[in-house]
């Protein structure tokens, strides 16, 4: 887009191609810092902006608002209304209070049942009436509703049973009227009968004796009123008064509702009976605040992530990215479930997709925005930022899911640490925290959902918008990527190269603290150009094979085809949908340096004059690297193929190779845009020794060994001159045999080629040593690792590599 942007002016206004790139640049620079401070204003003020003036005059009691009412300022008052709700609430709730059981009503019932049952004995004996006129007798016991079945029981009786249900009757009565019964205790008294009476008793008996008993049973408890009355004053006394509290924008009765005599006496409160307007102050608040953390973000980017600058979509991915979170928020916090609400998502995601130290002023920026959309609520801004800052520092490996919710949990148990603090005195005690309970649930939660809806997120903004997330590195890191199956099956050498180069690349990136991840994948991809012609680059070519750029035999051509593997990478990875920042792996790790070697051939061709030969035919397109990621697989990729065409026999030499390449790069600028600082350089340096020697150290041929026969005198043979140190022999290229003072230009072009010069490598295996140079070589020291090696005020703690003394090698 910037591209057909940019042709565009130069086209139609006349404007030339940079100058068209640096307008658009700063155009969508300004545009992105535009939309920053226009939303985050937008959704601070929200109800400030899209909400029109509260208009409440005539409002009464019991009409229905027709707008969200919000409180204009914060006021705290003592709501007259509520107090004697809450007074009301509790003389309802006060019990009545019953004096103790009445004993004289148990004597009275036990006395009236004796009667009764010698009444129902003398009934029972007269010896003249008949069974019909006893039952008729009986019924006209008043004090008794016998039903005739109960009734034709007892006449029927024998002496003897009656006189067991007699004595048990007036024992049950006894027990039961022991205890205090009130009139609505009455019925359950009643029903628990049949268990009072004795088991020894029949079905038949049993009912009588619950039918005589149930209804002799009397209330013996009796309401006191006056003890009643005390308690209701005392529970009346005892309320406190309702003090609200209603803070700046506070709905104070929701659009819809009617408004009762609470809602009424807030309005008065409020003195929003009549008119008010504060909308503009809202906004101008909300816009000094997005000014602020712009300014904040701003200063911090241009100090350490500068790249962001110059990659405007990056940067408004950012933006959109941070502004949905705030939006989010805006809603949680309209919803009531700003607890749940997992801003963590926020510091989880820029961690994934851009640097821990982004994440934590992006974590401080939307606390503070918070703060302001909570009506400056401390709890609400500590508990975001402390979520944000936790969640940072915890996650590490990002390519692992299980990392992402280990930091949830941790975000999780912080966040309940922050509710506790801030809600703790407000509860009193742990044994009546019900509302803290809950919010220490939410905020555990908080924690785990942020890490869910990060990974989600991350997931989606990966498909999306091809970023090299973790997720995206461990995806094209998997040798069955198809581009990588390619370039080991069209350039095994490439393949090979690329792996080795992949492999230094990130042990440097660890002990500097780059992106190790993002460098090591990249460079697996950084040469694939090559496959397009693979021939013509020297780990493809097949020993004894020949150079097909002698063949060719035209050194214009040649370095059209060395540089053009930059440039056809670039359209492979477009092709293959690599992101953007692979592509700049594959534009800059050879920076605007030169293919010497066909240069000179070329003014050699010329007959010696250089003004005859263009330069820039030969330079490769750039740019130079413009990060650190970018500037070491640069140097990786030059020390790799310097080394592997060299076949050094000792780490003296290895390292004399990698400080010649790294003192030709900085000399020739290639470095200078990368950030990278001299004690970044020398700890890459160490790191790129260690690592080549324990790859290219020489081993020993046992089998030719072992037929040596003992020497009479020593047989002298020089190292193969394609070591460091000794002139480069004649290239396949020229047929010319480079004098000594030309070696260092010449290493330098093999370098920067990795393709023209194919020399016969010398295989240490296959050379004679004497008895000293049996023994193995040193151990290879282990390689450093992050946080061992630390640039402190410039200063170092990584010690330069010394030289070591090798042994002859004798022929």
């Amino acid at each position: 887009m910037t591209e057909w942007a940019a042709h565009f002016l130069e086209q139609y206004l006349n404007i030339s191609n940079e100058r068209a790139k640096n307008s658009l640049h700063l155009a969508g620079l300004t545009g992105t810092v535009l939309l920053f401070i226009t939303a985050v204003t937008v959704v601070i003020a929200f109800d400030s902006i899209f909400v029109v003036a509260q208009n409440t005059n005539g409002l009464q009691g019991g009409d229905i608002a027709q707008q969200n009412i919000l409180a204009p300022n914060t006021v705290t008052y003592t709501s007259e209304v509520l107090t004697e709700r809450a007074r009301q609430d509790e003389v309802a709730g006060v019990p009545q209070v019953y004096d103790p059981p009445d004993p004289s009503v148990a004597r009275q019932q036990t006395q009236l049942a004796r009667q009764i049952l010698d009444f129902v004995r003398n009934v029972r004996r007269d010896p003249f009436g008949t069974v019909d006129q006893k039952i008729n007798d009986i019924r006209q016991i008043t004090a008794l509703s016998l039903p005739d079945d109960i009734i034709s029981t007892i006449v029927d009786m024998s002496p003897d049973s009656w006189q067991a249900v007699d004595e048990q009757i007036v024992l049950v009565l006894e027990r039961v009227m022991r205890e205090s019964i009130r009139e609505s205790d009455a019925p359950t008294v009643r029903n628990r009968l049949p268990s009072q009476v004795g088991i020894s008793f029949s079905t038949q008996e049993s009912a009588v004796i619950v039918a005589i008993v149930e209804d002799l049973i009397r209330p013996n408890t009796f309401p006191n009123p006056e003890q009643t009355q005390i308690a209701t004053e005392a529970a009346v006394a005892a309320v406190q008064p309702v003090i609200l509290t209603f803070a700046r924008n506070e709905i104070v009765v929701r659009e819809g509702d009617r408004i009762d005599d609470a809602d009424f006496e807030a309005l008065q409160q409020l003195n929003l009976l009549r008119t008010t307007d504060n909308r503009f102050l809202m906004i101008t608040r909300a816009l000094l605040a997005s000014l602020l953390i712009m300014i904040i973000t701003g200063m911090f980017i241009a100090r350490y992530e500068a790249w962001l600058f110059e990659n405007t979509r990056y940067l408004l991915l950012l933006t959109v990215i941070f502004l949905l979170v705030l939006m989010g928020g805006r809603i949680a916090i309209a919803t009531g479930q700003i607890y749940l609400y997992p801003t963590a998502m926020l510091a989880l995601l820029f961690v994934s997709i851009t640097s821990p130290q982004l994440a934590l002023i992006a974590s401080v920026d939307i606390a503070l925005l918070f703060g302001l959309m909570t009506n400056n609520s401390l709890e609400i801004a500590t508990l975001v930022c402390v979520s944000g800052v936790i969640g940072t520092l915890v996650l590490q490996r990002t390519e692992r899911l299980n990392n992402f919710f280990f930091a949830g949990l941790v975000t999780g148990l912080a966040n309940t640490l922050v509710v506790t603090i801030f809600n703790l005195i407000a509860n009193n005690s742990f044994g009546s925290s019900y509302e803290l309970s809950v919010l220490v649930l939410f905020s555990l939660v908080n924690g785990l959902l942020a890490a869910a809806v990060a990974v989600a997120a991350m997931y989606v903004v990966t498909m999306l918008f091809n970023l090299p997330t973790s997720l995206k590195l461990s995806d094209l890191s998997q040798p069955s990527q198809a581009l990588l199956q390619r370039l080991l099956r069209d350039a095994p050498g490439t393949y090979q190269h690329s792996l080795q180069v992949a492999n230094l690349s990130e042990q440097a990136a660890l002990v500097i603290g780059a992106s190790a991840d993002l460098v090591r994948v990249a460079a697996l991809y950084h040469d694939i150009g090559k496959m397009v012609n693979p021939a013509f680059f020297t780990e493809n070519q097949q020993f004894g094979g020949g150079n097909p750029h002698d063949t060719l035999d035209d050194p214009y051509r040649s370095a059209s085809i060395i540089i053009g593997h930059v440039i056809e990478g670039d359209a492979m990875a477009k092709q293959y949908r690599l992101p953007q920042r692979f592509r700049e792996f594959i534009m800059e790790h050879h920076g605007t340096t030169q293919v010497y070697v066909f240069y000179r051939q070329a003014v050699n061709m010329a007959g010696g004059d250089e003004s005859a030969v263009d330069i820039a035919d030969f330079t490769y397109p750039g740019p130079r690297p413009q990060s650190k990621e970018t500037a070491i697989m640069m140097l990786a990729d030059s020390c790799e193929a310097a080394v592997r065409s060299s076949g050094p026999s000792s780490k003296q030499q290895i390292y004399e190779i990698i400080q010649q390449i790294i003192d030709d790069k900085m000399r020739n600028g290639q470095l200078d845009e990368s950030r990278l600082t001299l004690n970044d350089i020398k700890a890459i340096r160490t790191v790129f020794v260690d690592m080549l020697q324990a790859v290219f150290h020489p081993r020993i041929n046992y089998r030719t060994a072992s037929e040596r026969k003992p020497k009479t005198e020593p047989s002298v043979q020089t190292v193969p001159a394609n070591n460091v140190g000794d002139a480069i022999p004649a290239t396949q290229e020229t047929g010319v045999t480079r004098p000594d003072e030309t070696r260092q230009q010449d290493m330098r072009s093999a370098v920067e080629t990795e393709a023209t010069i194919v020399t016969p490598r010398v295989d240490i295996d296959l050379l004679d040593l004497d008895d000293d140079d049996d023994k193995p070589m040193s151990e290879v020291p282990v390689l450093p690792r992050t946080g061992e090696f630390e640039a402190i005020n410039g200063n170092s703690k990584l010690a330069e590599p010394e030289p070591e003394e090798d042994e002859e090698i004798e022929k």
